[in-house]
């Protein structure tokens, strides 16, 4: 721990000297009178903090923060508010999310009569002929082959090229009009059968109007979809605001393109180069399941290249399964509905293994989307064997298993064991309007085991959360404070009682936040300087506007952030504070 000049007493920082006091240089910002839960190892309580520069120099009482004040400090009375660390998405799309986060939201259409609702408002929104996209289809309206081209034609006519992903970005829903403008007919074929395929009718193999994993996605998308970087930066700077102003200050992006990732990387650095990038992202380099090359080396290359102040591209990308409601994740039993499949890996072993010992050689972090049972295991048992590697002095990398749904408990204690971080989109782990499907396709049992959090707690595992967004297994949002809660009732946002699914796995506040402060910044490498407020570290805070250890659960989503602060800078305020 750096330079830490405050110590624990009676719960409260104070200062360790009162001389010590009188010589802190003046601050360019001071928070006092508040309540401060520092994140520290301790989870200790403050009053008062100082930031000079990007960093914290100061942490404890408030009377000890006045030395802190000069002439031109800025100081922020809190006024018994609480303050806590910038909160740190562990996975989610911050250019997939925010070109799509415009015009009609899909995802709260819950009813094939408001699906076609919102389908009208998106033709009323954009008249006209061109190609037109957008996401968020609930899967669960729809029988295991996904919706029907006929419906688009219905309400877009049948030449129009229409194009709308799921809540899940793992299928892609066309219109005839997108087909025939594609030259795509029942002669396509599956780039990779049971892995990335088109729905077919059984009988006539014409094509139903569903691609799963984008088999659609070179022949149709590339084609009559027109994104220039121009879009994506346009639409990045609109949503970034959105993002300070819910408490988010560092992300990890779990694969990003603008439309290339070359693209993105040239945005990002733009825009921290004209201070107009309010967050941290550490972005990752995709693993292609037929691949030959080295990610890792790649990532290496990219982190001397395209690395500005608060970018850097972190890890690689890999995947070990699809999604369920396509049947394309990797089970450890066959499906409830199809007797005799339960998935195969995206990735064979043996690529999967190449990957990441590569990886495991040159210290690169590996992120690995495994939903299946079966693909959760792969992934830890490839990891295992990385880690019997000898890589002398170089620090062992810190991999991690994204979304890891639906965990065996024999694999539990291994995230822990293998020091593999178990990140999760806990907005997901809640009894909401796809559960029944969910549970026609995996079972009962495996769907309400799913998401065993307070198991990998128990067993000493450093659990994330990231939203995954614009994706969704049904909740789509990038909010972390709906994932806070959730992991608190196992229930959907603002709900306060009912089913809990996965009862007793629920966890509280304090480990809700560590999840989304020092476990994040450990994911991503950054413990020394990100993921609590202590002397010496990046001054990433929140203000908030109620206290979330003393409010009913099922309001956490409710609070407010008064004031985000990033690198020392007030990036977002309300307002509502002196």
């Amino acid at each position: 721990m750096r330079g830490i000049i405050a110590i624990a007493a009676m719960g409260l920082l104070v200062s360790a000297c009162g001389e010590a006091e009188q010589r802190l240089p003046a601050a360019d910002l001071v928070l006092t009178g508040g309540k401060i839960q520092t994140m520290d190892a301790g989870r200790t309580w403050a009053e008062a903090l100082c930031v000079t520069g990007t960093d914290i120099n100061y942490v404890g009482s408030a009377e000890g923060a006045g030395a802190c004040v000069g002439t031109a400090t800025k100081v922020i009375d809190l006024a018994g508010r609480l303050v806590i660390p910038g909160l740190m998405d562990s996975h989610l799309h911050i250019f997939g999310g925010s070109i799509s986060d415009v015009g009609v939201n899909l995802t709260l259409a819950t009813t094939m009569d408001e699906l076609r609702a919102a389908l009208e408002e998106m033709k009323r929104l954009n008249p006209g002929t061109a190609p037109l996209s957008g996401r968020g289809w609930q899967n669960y309206l729809f029988d295991r082959f996904g919706p029907r081209k006929e419906m688009l034609d219905d309400v877009f006519g049948s030449e129009r090229a229409v194009m709308l992903s799921s809540v899940d970005g793992h299928s892609t829903w066309y219109s005839s009009g997108a087909l025939a403008a594609a030259g795509v007919d029942a002669s396509v074929i599956d780039p990779n059968p049971g892995v990335s395929f088109w729905e077919r009718d059984p009988q006539t193999g014409e094509l139903l109007g569903v691609a799963r994993e984008g088999a659609g996605r070179e022949l149709i998308d590339a084609k009559l979809l027109e994104r220039t970087p121009d879009a994506y930066r346009t639409a990045l700077k609109k949503w970034l605001p959105r993002a300070s102003a819910s408490g988010l200050t560092a992300v990890f992006d779990a694969g990003m393109g603008a439309p290339t990732l070359i693209d993105a990387y040239d945005i990002l650095g733009e825009l921290d180069g004209q201070g107009e990038l309010p967050l941290r992202v550490y972005s990752s380099v995709p693993a292609y399941p037929d691949g030959t090359d080295n990610p890792a080396m790649t990532v290496l290359q990219n982190r001397e290249k395209y690395s500005s102040a608060h970018h850097q591209p972190y890890s690689v990308k890999a995947f070990a399964d699809g999604v369920p409601e396509g049947h394309t994740a990797y089970m450890l039993r066959d499906y409830a509905d199809t007797p005799g499949d339960r998935g195969v890996p995206m990735t064979e072993p043996t690529r999967m293994h190449q990957v990441v010992m590569d990886a495991e050689k040159l210290g690169v972090p590996v992120h690995v989307h495994a939903i299946g049972g079966a693909a959760i295991r792969m992934a830890l048992d490839t990891f295992e064997a990385a880690r019997k590697f000898d890589v002398g002095a170089a620090a062992r990398p810190r991999h991690a298993i994204g979304h890891m749904d639906y965990v065996d408990a024999v694999d539990v204690p291994r995230f822990a064991a293998l020091d593999v971080i178990p990140q999760t989109s806990v907005q997901w782990a809640t009894v909401d309007p796809s559960y029944d499907t969910f549970v026609s396709y995996v079972g009962k049992d495996v769907h309400d085991a799913g998401y065993p959090i307070r198991d990998i707690l128990d067993a000493g595992g450093r659990q994330t959360f990231g939203t995954d967004w614009p994706a969704a297994a049904f909740l789509s949002t990038y909010k972390p404070l709906i994932q806070i809660e959730t992991a608190v009732t196992r229930r959907l946002s603002g709900v306060e009682s009912g089913p809990e699914r996965g009862e007793g796995q629920g966890i509280s506040v304090m480990e809700a936040l560590e999840a989304m402060t020092r476990n994040t910044a450990y994911q991503l490498g950054v413990e020394d300087q990100l993921g609590s407020l202590e002397v010496g570290k990046r001054a990433d805070i929140l203000v908030l506007d109620r206290n979330l250890f003393d409010m009913p659960p099922h309001e956490i989503h409710q609070t407010e952030v008064q004031v985000t602060i990033m690198d020392g800078k007030i990036v977002h305020s309300t307002g509502k504070h002196n």
